[in-house]
C-alpha cells in the first residue's frame, strides 16, 4: 500500500478528524490483532461481534489511528464517521482514485472467480498485476484488495460478489473499474433478488462505477445480457460460444480429458489489431468444460483491450491452474477425483457435471452432491434441475444435506435407476458408502454450497481425515 496522511483519509471518508492529521498511514487493518506502527484500525460490526469493542486492544497492540463510528476519546488520533463499513469503501475509493492502474471488475453468478484468475494470468504476462486473493470479493474484502494497489501496479483484477441489491453499486463506485466483466446470470442468491431478471439488474450495477471511456465485457450466450445490447451507457464487447453474433467466439472446441483445446475468433468489427476480424488464435486450458472456454473468452477480451499479443494470451491461459477447492482434478488411491467444493448453484452444478462427463474414466462416474443454499422459492426446482443433470452426466448420484430429496426426484424423473441414488445425513455415512461402492478406476465429482463442506466428505473418503 502507498502511504497517505490521516487527513487524506478523513477527506476521503468525509469523517471528523481528531488529532494529528499529518500522521502517516502505512497500512489499514480491520483486525485488532494485526496492527502496528502506522496502522489505521477500522472496527467493523458483524452478526456476532462489534469491532469497536476491540479498539483499546488495537491501540495496545500498536495501532497509530482509529476510524470509528462510536463516540469517544481515544489515546491515538481518530476519524469519526457515520458507518465504518461504508467508510472502508470510501477510503478505498479515494485511495484508488490516485492510482494509475487500470482496474478490471469481475462479477457473475457462475465463473467469476475462474474468470478473474484467467484474466490475471493473462495480464501478468506483460503487466504488473494485482488480483483478488481467495474469496475477498465482498464489501470488506474488495476494498482491502483495492488498498493494495500501488503506483507500479498496471492492472488490478477485482472480483465482486453480491447477494443483495446495492452491494455491487457500492463496491464498483469504490473500485472505479475501467473494464467491467459479467460472466453469467444464473440463479445464485435468487432468494434475495427474486428472479433471474432481478439478478441481472443487480449484476449490471457494476457499470455504475465504470470510468469514462470504460468498457463492459458481457457473455452473449446469456439472453438477459444479450438483450441489453445498444442500451447500455458504455462500449460493450460480447463473447460467447452458442451465439454467432458475438464479437469474440470460440470454435473447434475439443475436450481431451482434463484439457480443452479451442480456437478464439474475432467475429465482428471491433477495434482490435491483435486479432483482425475473421482470424483465429489457438489456445488450450488445463481444465475441462465448455464453461471454462467461456471464462477464457472473457479473459481474452480483457487482454485485447490491454493490447496484449496473441502469444501472451495463449501463454496466460495455459498458465491458469485452479485452486484446491475449484475444479481440481487429480488421481488418488486409483480414483479420478474432481473437487469443486467451493460453492454451488443449479447453473454451476450443471456446468461441473458436464465437465465431469468429459473426463477420461475407465469405470463409473459418481456425482457426489451437497445441497445448494440461498435459492429461496426456487430451491425445489433448482435441486430437481441439478438431479436431472446428474442423471444425464453420471452413473450414480450420492446426496448430502438440504435439497437432497428434490435432487433425487429430478434424477428419477430423468431416468436414473432408483438403486443408483443414495441420500445421507452425515459426511461420515456418505464417505463410508462411497468407500464400499466405488472401485479404483471410477471417477467422483464432489460439489455443493460452501455451507455443505463437501471437501470434508472428500477428505473422509480418501482417508485424509479420520
Amino acid at each position: 500500500m502507498e502511504h497517505f496522511k490521516l487527513e487524506q483519509a478523513a477527506l476521503w471518508t468525509q469523517g471528523r478528524l481528531q488529532g494529528d492529521g499529518a500522521l502517516e498511514i502505512t497500512r489499514v487493518s480491520t483486525d485488532s490483532r494485526d496492527v502496528g506502527e502506522g496502522c489505521l484500525f477500522i472496527p467493523l460490526v458483524g452478526d456476532k461481534f462489534d469491532g469497536h469493542d476491540f479498539i483499546d486492544k488495537a491501540v495496545t497492540n500498536g495501532a497509530s489511528a482509529i476510524l470509528t463510528h462510536r463516540d469517544g476519546a481515544y489515546a491515538v488520533p481518530s476519524i469519526r464517521v457515520a458507518d465504518t463499513r461504508q467508510a472502508l469503501l470510501d477510503l478505498a475509493g479515494g485511495y484508488r482514485a490516485g492510482m494509475p492502474a487500470k482496474v478490471v471488475g469481475v462479477t457473475g453468478s457462475v465463473g467469476k472467480t475462474t474468470t478473474k484468475e484467467m484474466i490475471a494470468s493473462v495480464l501478468a504476462q506483460h503487466c504488473d498485476t494485482l488480483k483478488t486473493e481467495g474469496n475477498l470479493n465482498n464489501e470488506i474484502g474488495m476494498p482491502q484488495t483495492a488498498l493494495r494497489i500501488e503506483r507500479h501496479t498496471q492492472a488490478a483484477v477485482l472480483e465482486m460478489g453480491m447477494n443483495h441489491f446495492g452491494e455491487l453499486s457500492r463496491m464498483t463506485r469504490a473500485a472505479r473499474p475501467n473494464l467491467a466483466v459479467i460472466t453469467t446470470i444464473g440463479t445464485s442468491h435468487i432468494e434475495f433478488l427474486g428472479s433471474r431478471e432481478g439478478i441481472c439488474q443487480a449484476k449490471l450495477e457494476i457499470l455504475e462505477g465504470l470510468q469514462p471511456g470504460g468498457v463492459a465485457i458481457l457473455c452473449g450466450d446469456e439472453p438477459l445480457l444479450w438483450e441489453k445490447r445498444g442500451t447500455l451507457p458504455c462500449r460493450t464487447i460480447y463473447y460467447g460460444i452458442e451465439n454467432p453474433n458475438c464479437d469474440l467466439t470460440a470454435e473447434d472446441i475439443v475436450n481431451e480429458g482434463e484439457i480443452v483445446r479451442f480456437e478464439i475468433r474475432n467475429r465482428k468489427l471491433w477495434e482490435c489489431r491483435q486479432i483482425p476480424v475473421g482470424e483465429t488464435i489457438r489456445a488450450h486450458l488445463c481444465v475441462a468444460g465448455r464453461h471454462n472456454v467461456l471464462n477464457a473468452l472473457a479473459a481474452t477480451a480483457v487482454a485485447l483491450e490491454f493490447e496484449e499479443e496473441p502469444c501472451d494470451i495463449v501463454a496466460g491461459l495455459a498458465d491458469y491452474k485452479p485452486d484446491g477447492l475449484r475444479q481440481n482434478t487429480y488421481e488418488k488411491n486409483g480414483y479420478l477425483l474432481f473437487a469443486d467444493c467451493y460453492n454451488a448453484s443449479p447453473d454451476a452444478v450443471e456446468a461441473a457435471l458436464q465437465a465431469f462427463s468429459e473426463l477420461r474414466c475407465k469405470g463409473r462416474r459418481f456425482a457426489v452432491l451437497g445441497g445448494m443454499l440461498e435459492l429461496g422459492d426456487y430451491a425445489a426446482e433448482g435441486h430437481r434441475r441439478a438431479g436431472k443433470a446428474a442423471a444425464r452426466y453420471a452413473d450414480a448420484l450420492y446426496l448430502y444435506g438440504a435439497g437432497s430429496e428434490h435432487m433425487r426426484e429430478g434424477a428419477l424423473a430423468a431416468g436414473m435407476p432408483e438403486e443408483h441414488i443414495r441420500c445421507f445425513d452425515t459426511h461420515e455415512a456418505l464417505a463410508d458408502a462411497l468407500r464400499a461402492d466405488a472401485q479404483p478406476g471410477d471417477a467422483l465429482l464432489f460439489k455443493g454450497s460452501r455451507g455443505m463442506k463437501m471437501e470434508r466428505a472428500l477428505a473422509l473418503f480418501t482417508g485424509e481425515e479420520g
